[in-house]
């Protein structure tokens, strides 16, 4: 069998273009060899180079590993071998010539010949050739980037068109099932973990779009920069546009058929847009199953992308120059990682009320050039540098009290060497894994969170919940048009796509989504009061609750509890490495240590040191080594807890103003899965 590549296009900022043309009376090559686990195929192309006499032979190998291009030349100044790593392959589609240029301004199969590729465009039906187009993007080191690559092979060894179709078909569907059996996630414990977003999967991708984010951009970004992704990587999905305040968490938590209809979440905005789904997850009746099957991932289309910086840092992957795209690969990988989630509680006058956080809690002075900068918003993100001189001129100081747990050393070196072992027996258990199951038939992950369920602290070994009736409260089953569009937009000048996501200003807020029929429970004969009483007993169960002593009771020495009581200039806590996308806050933290990084500031510190510190936050120097200042430490925690003594401050949570009181939180280890691309 013989074939031949029409191009090969390279990639971005360097292209470089191969063209070629058919090669009669090749002798035939290699062919296929296939198994259960794996499948390798091998043919022979030949190229046309306008450089030489003589057109170049390549033999290009699917294996497991990735896709191998063997250069046979006598030339030594080029190189002879390249691999495409599966993991960088993304996705391929198969069929006939393109005819319009493929994304990245690559030229599509283009013939040396200019009168060849004319008279080819006038008469497509001569070709019989069928065509196979490979994108993946090289992670490339020193500076670390990702390369959009582009290889198209052209299969015409049979003059039968259909022929050649199912040669190309079967190199596509063998690419897609390397990249399942890859994406399988291993967890500590040798449990499989879901796959998110994979290519061929059955379930959709739910994303959560924010039109106002990006200045308002948030369509065009999304059309321009992550549908195209979408598309080459065979991923489907359902695109919800939010509409008002607390759309995606009611959406996430009244959704009946979530887990059925969608292997992942994806967040197209800024952190505040995953606070919401988050917090939307955990009110759901079935929120253990949901956090454990449901991997959330992020696509910084906002102004505040703290956590799309440190799962890019975790991931060890770019971030700049392209975040939005570099952050669209790595949700579809298919891979996810446990991620720490802090359980907030709060008192506020006659309020009482608990909070999911994932990225920090602050009071002082990063607080108040957070909120207090809030009317400078219109000059961009100068505000920031504009109310931090002003808070630094006028240096305020909180007095109260700070209690925190602190963090064992012996139990965090164990941590370390644990992570370390696991990451070095993961790739052989994984290996085993991809052997032994296909995707399809993968176990649901199985890892023991520390979460209590209860009061006495005793883990539920439960591991399915249902939901509630449908008919049990009217008020939590979702209204038909509690998610229309809201928009108010002219339509008159997008006539031509105004019922799709292609034209920025369309006024649809849901794509590719068919709402399902839920399941219903079957019914009780209990009255309505009666299963009410039941399910808010049943939810009370089942919410995960705290192992520290409420707010309002005290915090026993005796149980390791430090106290700090005084005036503060700062006090903030971090649990993932950046607070934005630069603010390099917590360097020694990860996504699923089980630590909160409680920086305290003591008031008396000089404001030449303030802005020290400020200056050097993004570049992660801000923290005194050993921490011999009398003024400045950071104490890793397992929970702390704040009590101002002033009625009228700031306080955060993961950017978001709350009412300002009496305030702790407790780490809720690796609660919920994040996509990332190693999966670790």
């Amino acid at each position: 069998m013989t074939a031949t590549t029409e191009a090969v296009a390279a990639t971005t900022p360097v292209q470089e273009q191969l063209d070629g043309k058919s090669m009669p009376s090749l002798p035939s090559t290699p062919t296929s060899a296939s198994s259960e686990t794996s499948q390798a195929l091998s043919e022979i192309f030949f190229v046309e180079s306008s450089r030489r006499k003589h057109s170049i032979k390549i033999q290009v190998k699917l294996c497991p590993e990735g896709v191998y291009l063997r250069r046979e030349t006598d030339q030594d100044d080029h190189i002879n071998e390249q691999l495409i790593r599966i993991d960088d392959i993304i996705g391929s589609r198969f069929g006939p010539r393109l005819k319009k240029r493929p994304r990245g301004g690559l030229n599509s199969c283009k013939n040396p010949s200019g009168d060849a590729t004319q008279e080819q465009e006038q008469q497509p039906d001569r070709d019989n050739s069928a065509y196979l187009y490979i994108y993946a993007y090289l992670k490339k080191e020193k500076p670390l980037r990702r390369v959009q690559t582009l290889r198209i092979l052209r299969f015409r060894s049979s003059n039968d068109y259909a022929e050649n179709l199912q040669t190309a078909e079967l190199w596509h569907r063998t690419i897609r099932e390397h990249k399942q059996r890859n994406s399988t996630t291993i967890d500590i414990n040798g449990s499989v973990l879901g796959a998110g977003a994979v290519a061929g999967s059955v379930k959709h991708l739910l994303i959560l779009l924010n039109p106002k984010s990006g200045s308002g951009k948030g369509r065009e970004l999304f059309q321009k920069q992550v549908a195209p992704l979408l598309t080459e990587a065979e991923v489907q999905y359902d695109l919800q546009i939010t509409t008002h305040p607390h759309y995606a968490k009611e959406f996430v938590r009244t959704r009946k058929d979530l887990l059925e209809r969608y292997s992942g979440i994806v967040v197209a905005s800024g952190d505040g847009l995953f606070y919401e789904v988050l917090n939307g997850l955990m009110e759901r009746m079935d929120w253990r199953r949901a956090c454990r099957n449901l991997p959330l991932g992020i696509i910084p289309c906002g102004s505040g992308n703290g956590l799309a910086k440190s799962v890019a840092h975790h991931c060890n992957e770019p971030y700049e120059p392209k975040p939005i795209l570099h952050a669209t690969l790595t949700c579809i990988a298919g891979r996810s990682t446990p991620m720490d989630v802090v359980r907030v509680e709060l008192s506020s006058r006659d309020k009482h009320y608990v909070m999911y956080s994932f990225l920090s809690v602050g009071w002082g002075l990063i607080a108040d050039i957070d909120i207090e900068s809030e009317r400078l918003r219109s000059i961009g993100a100068q505000r920031f540098t504009l109310w931090a001189i002003k808070r630094l001129i006028s240096l305020r100081s909180y007095k109260g009290k700070v209690f925190y747990l602190p963090y064992p050393k012996e139990e965090k070196e164990e941590q370390q060497e644990q992570q370390e072992t696991a990451q070095t027996a993961a790739a052989p258990q994984e290996k085993e894994t991809q052997r032994q199951l296909p995707v399809e038939e993968q176990a649901p992950p199985s890892r023991p969170v520390s979460l209590p369920l209860n009061v006495n602290g005793d883990v539920s070994e439960e591991s399915e919940f249902r939901d509630l009736p449908e008919d049990l409260n009217e008020e939590s089953e979702t209204d038909p048009d509690q998610f229309a569009d809201a928009l108010s937009m002219d339509r008159s000048i997008f006539r031509q796509h105004a019922d799709s996501w292609h034209s920025a200003m369309s006024r649809r807020t849901a794509y590719y989504s068919v709402g399902g029929q839920s399941i219903r429970s079957n019914r009780s004969r209990m009255s309505v009061s009666q299963r009410i009483e039941a399910a808010n007993a049943e939810f009370a169960e089942l919410v995960p609750s705290g192992t520290i002593p409420g707010l309002q009771l005290p915090l026993p020495a005796a149980d390791g509890w430090c106290c700090e009581e005084g005036e503060f200039v700062m006090v903030h806590a971090a649990y993932t490495t950046h607070l934005s996308s630069d603010c390099y806050f917590a360097p020694e933290s990860r996504l699923n240590d089980g630590i909160i990084y409680l920086v305290i500031i003591r008031s008396g510190v000089g404001r030449h040191q303030m802005l020290n510190f400020l200056l050097s936050m993004n570049t992660g120097t801000h923290l005194p080594p050993g921490g011999d200042d009398p003024f400045i430490r950071v104490v890793p925690v397992k929970a702390f807890r704040i009590e101002p003594s002033a009625s009228d401050g700031i306080l955060v949570v993961d950017g978001e103003r709350v009412d300002y009181g009496p305030i702790q939180a407790e780490v809720l280890p690796g609660l919920i899965n994040v996509m990332t691309t190693n999966g670790q």
